[in-house]
Formats: structure tokens, sequence, C-alpha cells
């Protein structure tokens, strides 16, 4: 259909709809209206016209409230049920509403008065490409050909399944799109048969999305579990699947597995002759995953730099990485795999501790009703949901946004108190908190701040980042985060250098570009001085990152020649209280790392004064 007749006919469809809905009396929020009406309205195909009441009626419940009495009102057992209603129906345009209506009345009418689908649908993660009228049809033609899908482990599957297949997924073994009702019925089956592991009926329907998801047909999973070593067998080793595949750069024809099918000899790319011929690190990683969600098992591959790796459950709740070289700070998501708020891996534990905590689907659906207030009630219901569900990565991006708008008059108590609030709900998530810190750092430090308060800024958050590594938080992710809250500040410190300043703090050769001396003395003090925040013991995660931010830095500086004498001499003082310190074994390793760094620039002369330093250090 050609674009302006399409946009005629939506526009005639949503006259015609507000002209019917003119006619109807007000909506009353009561229990007994909101599961009589949206039945009524889907068997007579007037669905659109009902959710334009809907959105009425919410808007004068809410509109101009205290965000007491809104949190109150939604919080009821017909406020949240008519807060579930509208927040799927206001993700679907007029005419798929209409369309869906039309084909799927009865499964529409059950859907919307029922709150357990509506918050499985809602409440585990959000669609590629906001896909939600593809996701509501799915799950109603799952209900149509399926009524025992209306309960337990079916009704999770059958969400999970609607979630994932919104968008098409296509078959490894033959890039054929898999057909969503199979799957569930697939898993269903298996479920019932007890093939799975017993821990598949416990997931939730946002895990059950990595597993229905999988790219294997039903039958290669059928033949993961028959052909899988059975020492691997147990839910704590499936994963380990993946190494039964031969690590093959050809194949025994000479192929290089970089021209994909022809590896295969063009066979469908099958998991078993995918055993036969082996792959690298993508063949490894797809076929770990395979294993393990044939088992019921959530996992997905996930990209690390020039690598695949991937993520498994290796115990119930627990996210795993397999076949790694990066860690989860370099790990972000592969093609055809979708992650809720962003695209890198650690998002993925976060969404794992939000969703086993008890306050995500409060969290959640007062997140919705703060889109009905405005200003400082907006911000205060955020801070509820926040308060309720603190690893809930959109409420905190809402908040954040909603303090930082100019009209809003916010005081620096204030935000330090959302920065507090923040360090101790994520506080296992530094790379979440870093996100969300840069977002902030406009409001917390002035634009033309001095880069003595730059250096303050930076050490105070570098001993937030050091609290976080003492109670657990991963070194790797605690290293990357405070790299860049350095690049950050560098950047801020040399605005018209970026790229100089930014290679500096991050040990990146700095190609032709060079700071000032001066520019440079400031960036260094506040790199050494937030990194110097970090040393807060002799081992553990906060260590790991306090050495590595000092390589870099080492590496950085000896990308700028002009920055070396005086630079390393900054890192040799420091190197010197080492060695005083009972710290031996970390001089000697710094210093070891200034050969190394010296090395890298190629330059002789250089190399032999890094050498010369190291000679001294006995």
């Amino acid at each position: 259909m050609h674009l302006v007749a399409r946009t005629l006919l939506l526009t005639l469809a949503l006259v015609s709809t507000v002209a019917f809905s003119a006619a109807e009396p007000p909506l009353r929020l009561t229990t007994t209206a909101l599961e009589n009406e949206p039945c009524e309205s889907a068997r007579s195909g007037s669905l659109d016209a009902y959710f334009v009441r809907l959105d009425a009626a919410l808007h004068e419940t809410l509109d101009g409230k205290t965000p007491t009495v809104a949190i109150k009102r939604v919080t009821g057992d017909a406020g949240a049920l008519a807060l579930l209603q509208w927040r799927l129906l206001s993700r679907l345009d007029a005419a798929s509403r209409t369309a869906i209506n039309a084909s799927h009345a009865e499964s529409m009418c059950w859907l919307l008065t029922h709150r357990e689908p509506l918050e499985l649908l809602l409440d585990s993660g959000d669609i590629e490409g906001n896909r939600w009228s593809e996701a509501t049809r799915i799950l109603c033609e799952i209900l149509d050909r399926d009524p025992s899908a209306r309960a337990g482990i079916g009704l999770r599957i059958a969400a999970a399944t609607a979630l994932v297949f919104a968008t098409p997924v296509p078959a490894m073994a033959s890039g054929a799109n898999i057909d969503p009702f199979d799957r569930y019925a697939a898993f269903k089956q298996w479920d019932s048969d007890g093939v799975l592991f017993q821990s598949f009926r416990d997931l939730s329907t946002w895990e059950l999305r990595y597993v229905v998801g999988s790219w294997s047909t039903n039958e290669d999973l059928v033949w993961a579990r028959a052909n899988i070593k059975p020492e691997l067998k147990q839910r704590d080793r499936v994963g380990d699947g993946a190494h039964m595949l031969a690590y093959n750069l050809v194949n025994k024809n000479g192929v290089s597995v970089q021209e994909g099918g022809k590896f295969y000899d063009n066979k469908p790319m099958t998991l078993a002759i995918m055993l036969e011929y082996g792959g690298v690190c993508g063949a490894v990683s797809r076929f770990g995953t395979s294993m393990s969600q044939a088992f019921g098992v959530p996992a997905m591959p996930v990209g690390q730099p020039g690598h695949c790796a991937f993520l498994w459950q290796k115990e119930p709740h627990t996210w795993s990485i397999n076949n790694d070289i990066s860690g989860w700070a370099e790990s972000g998501c592969h093609s055809g795999i979708h992650m809720t708020w962003g695209s890198q891996a650690w998002f993925i534990p976060l969404m794992q501790q939000a969703q086993d905590s008890g306050g995500w689907r409060e969290a959640e659906a007062l997140r919705a009703c703060a889109s009905f207030a405005v200003g400082n009630a907006r911000t205060a219901i955020l801070a509820e949901a926040c308060a309720k569900c603190p690893q809930d990565f959109a409420a905190w991006q809402e908040r954040v946004a909603e303090m930082g708008k100019d009209s809003m008059g916010n005081t620096s108590a204030q935000w330090k108190d959302l920065m507090k609030q923040m360090a101790s709900g994520l506080a296992k998530h530094p790379m979440a908190f870093g996100a969300l810190l840069a977002t902030a750092e406009p409001a917390l430090v002035q634009a033309n701040a001095t880069p003595s308060a730059r250096k303050s800024f930076a050490t105070k958050y570098a001993r937030v980042l050091a609290v976080m590594a003492s109670n657990g938080a991963d070194a790797g992710l605690i290293s990357y985060a405070h790299r860049n809250l350095l690049v950050m500040e560098a950047e801020a410190i040399a605005p018209k250098d970026k790229q100089a300043a930014r290679a500096l703090v991050s040990g990146m050769d700095a190609k032709s570009a060079v700071l000032s001396p001066e520019l440079a003395s400031d960036i260094i003090d506040m790199a050494l001085a937030s990194t110097n925040a970090l040393d807060v013991a002799p081992t553990g995660s906060a260590h790991s990152a306090w050495s590595a931010a000092m390589q870099r830095l080492i590496s950085g500086i000896a990308w700028q020649p002009p920055l070396r004498k005086d630079g390393l001499r900054r890192v040799q003082r420091i190197i010197a209280s080492l060695m005083k310190s009972n710290r031996a074994a970390d001089g000697r390793g710094l210093a070891d790392f200034m050969v190394q760094a010296a090395k890298a620039t190629q330059d002789p002369k250089f190399e032999a004064e890094a050498v010369a330093y190291r000679g001294t250090l006995q």
C-alpha cells in the first residue's frame, strides 16, 4: 500500500475512533468495569475506542495529583489492572489494536482482564524495535491454539516466546524462520516429558527468553540432548559442551572457516555438522549456547574484541561467561540477540537481580504511573520506583533525566542524595553506576569547573568504586568504570584536545595529537589522585583496578613524547613510595610495565632509559 493511502486510512480510522468514543460514557476505573468492558469492546470490534476511554480515565485519575495519591491509586487492584491494560494498549498503534482485536477477540479479552499474563508480558524486558504489536499477536495466537497456555509454566513459555519471536528468529542450520508456536509447543512438551533440567520450571519469563529463543531447530535440540557427553549432562556442566567442538581453522580439505558455508561443504549448519567439522570461537560458543538451551538452561552468544564467547546460567539465576577471553566489561550483545536497556553484557546480571527482587513489578508500575505526572511529582514517583527496585536501570535513567531539566531547580544536596542512593542500589554493578554518573555529571560539576574541582570529582567517585570493589563487584567492571570516569574528566579538562586527553588516560597511542604540558599536568594529577583512591587493599578487585589504571596511564604517557619526562617522574615517585612501604612487588610490577610501554613505542633511547630505571629496583 502506498504511504499516502495508508496514512489517509489511519487518519480516517483515528477520526472515527475519536467520534465513536465521544458518544461513550466515561470509563469508571472499578474492577468490574475493567473486567467487563474490555471484553465487550473486543467482541464488538471497538477495542481501540476502549483504549481512548481508558487513557482519558487514567488522566482524569492521575493528572495533577500528589505523588502519594497517584501511587495509591495505581497500586490498588483496580488501578493496577487499569495501568497494565494501558501499558499494553498504548504500545500498540490504532491499526494493530483493531487488527489483533479482529483476529483474536477472545484471547485479547482474557489477556486484558487478567493481571498475571499482562505482568508476564510487560515486565519481562523490552522488545527489539518495540514490536509489541507482533508480540501481542503471537501470544494471542498461542492462547487461541492451546487454551492450556493460560496458566503455570505454559503461560511463561508462551509469553517468553511471544517476546522473542516478535522479531523472527532464523534457524542457524538453514536460515529459515523458526515457527513460534512450534517452539512454544516443543518446550512445553519437553517440560512435560521431564527431559529438561528441573531448574527450567523455576525460570522467569525473562530468563525463558534466552531458552526458547535458541537458534537451533527443535530437531537439533533433541539431537543435543542425545549426543552430549554423559559427564556433561549435569546442570553445572552442560555449558562446557561447547568444548566438545574441535577448534579448526580449516576443514579437512583446507578450506578456511572464514569461507562460511564452504567450510561445512555447503551443508546445513546443524549441531551434528558443527561437531563433525569443528570451527572457531563463533561455532564453539553457538554450540555451547545450544547445548545449554537444549536442557532448558538460559544462554546466549556475546561478542568480545575479535572473539565470540557466550553467557549461560552455570548455576540457577546466576550468569557466567564461557569460552571467555575479555570478561564482562568487554562483552557485548551479539547480532540476533536482544538485551533490555542496552548492548553491554553487564546488563544481563543487572536485569537478573532486578527480576529476582521483590519490587521489580511495582517499580515498573510506578515508572508507568510517572508518565502521567510532571515536574517534582514525576521525580518523586520515579524516586519511589528506584526505592522499590534499586536495580531498575530505566527508572534511574528517567529519574536522572527529570532532575536534570533546567526548570527543576534541584539543590546540590538533592543530587548528592541521589548519587548516594544510586551507589547503594547498584553496589554490584559499577558500569551501570558509571553510565548513570556520566548522565548526572553536568549537574554535579560545573561545565567551567577548574581542573582541581574535576580531580576532586574523579577522586570522590573512584572511592565509591573502591567500596563497590570491596563489596565483591567484578574487578574488570570496576576497572572499566574507572577508566570511563577518567576519560570523562580528562576530556572536560582539555575540551579542545579530547583525542589526546582520552588517549592519555586510556593508554592509547595518541597518533599526532599531543597535549600541552600544562593540560597534561592537570590530567595526570587528576588521574593519579583518582587512581590512588582505588588503592585500598593489597589484593582484590580494587587493587586490580588500581594496577590496570596505573598501567594505562604509564602507557598513555609513553605514547606522547613531550609528556614522558615529567609524567613518568611522577609515576616513579609512586614506585619509590611503594618500594619503601612493603609493596616492592607492586613497585617492580609498574616498572616492568614501564619497560613494556617503552618497547611498544619502538623508541630505543626511551626503552634504554626504562630498562636502566628498572635495574635500580632490587
